[in-house]
């Protein structure tokens, strides 16, 4: 059983990396996945993709730079905090409460797989 669940986790995420999308494909699917979460109006969608795609592309770039993990992380951390403070102008309050809640749910469950991936790790 064990061995299995790795191997569905180890297929995953060798499709994520062969899946190279494009900013636009990724502003796109997070664009859809908010409107989704929230319950956007057409006008805030569009406004979300311009962010999600201005910061795509700037990681993109910046990517190919081919920076240290630790450049590259500081990055991430720069876009992240600029499309939250984008995000926060295009949201209700009510919205932006309800994103900051979806974010905390989304990041507990990225921990839980990496955490249950190292367990499978350990077993082996």
């Amino acid at each position: 059983m064990k061995k299995l669940l790795f191997l569905l986790l180890a297929l995953a995420s060798f499709q994520c990396m062969a899946d190279k999308k494009t900013p636009a494909e990724k502003a796109k699917e997070k664009t859809e996945e908010l409107q989704k979460a929230l319950g956007l109006s057409p006008e805030q969608s569009k406004k979300v993709y311009e962010v999600n795609l201005k910061a795509n592309e700037s990681i993109d770039a910046y990517e190919a730079k081919k920076p240290s993990k630790k450049l590259k992380k500081k990055q991430k951390d720069i876009v992240s905090d600029l499309k939250k403070a984008e995000y926060k102008k295009i949201f209700t309050p009510a919205q932006y409460k309800k994103y900051e809640e979806w974010k905390k749910a989304e990041k507990e469950k990225e921990k839980a797989e990496k955490k249950a991936l190292e367990k499978l790790k350990a077993g082996k």
